[in-house]
């Protein structure tokens, strides 16, 4: 679980590489009084309608293909080149986004010390709640696991994006989704054997799963 326990230093590596991952200016996500809330196009991303009344829904469409939401969540995660991005990043170093060989990184890459050798349902949705932080007004993961800024309650969004990943892991969509980011993080063609039961079925993931049928309409 250590992806999960990623300190602030780790955070600010990504953050450091996050306009390029987004392809938007750097100062966005690295200059902390930057007011990002009022950009329009990360307005976009997370489908938020007013800068000075936002509202955040669970699935925005930063996590879709072509920035189109989908109320039946068929094509969440459909949007796993930016995923793959921060994962890549976040596993075997910054500079290996820059490198034509996923082996970059160095020797003490953090696949290597946690041994990662492909992704699992948790890696990716904490990914997806990265993608949601750098992209909201917060500017530090508070111990409540709820923005200071944005009230969004990163800590539920990660057990339901989770609870999506182990519920549909072994459909043709998401496994296709899988072999993509294996395929980005680690460069080598990954079947992945994860057992969804052992690995991510936890007591956190049930009491999610209320959550996210109470999903928003707006």
């Amino acid at each position: 679980k250590s992806i999960m326990d990623a300190r602030s230093s780790e955070i600010k590596k990504l953050q450091n590489v996050a306009g390029n991952i987004f392809e938007l200016p750097s100062k966005y996500f690295t200059d902390i009084s930057y007011d990002c809330a009022s950009v329009p196009e990360i307005q976009k991303l997370l489908g938020v309608m007013s800068a000075t009344n936002p509202t955040y829904t669970t699935f925005p469409p930063v996590l879709f293909p072509n920035l189109i939401e989908d109320k039946s969540l068929k094509t969440v995660f459909g949007n796993w080149a930016l995923l793959a991005q921060i994962l890549k990043a976040a596993l075997r170093g910054v500079t290996s986004l820059h490198q034509g060989s996923s082996h970059g990184g160095g020797a003490h890459t953090n696949s290597q010390k946690w041994d990662i050798r492909q992704v699992t349902p948790g890696s990716i949705a904490w990914a997806a709640v990265i993608t949601i932080f750098f992209l909201s007004p917060d500017t530090e993961f508070s111990g409540s696991g709820v923005g200071k800024k944005s009230n969004i309650n990163y800590k539920e969004l990660f057990y339901n994006y989770k609870r999506v990943l182990v519920t549909k892991w072994k459909s043709k969509r998401i496994e296709e989704i899988v072999a993509k980011i294996n395929n980005y993080v680690f460069g080598a063609a990954q079947t992945s054997t994860i057992d969804t039961n052992h690995e991510d079925h936890t007591d956190a993931i049930n009491r999610a799963m209320a959550a996210l049928d109470v999903d928003t309409d707006d």
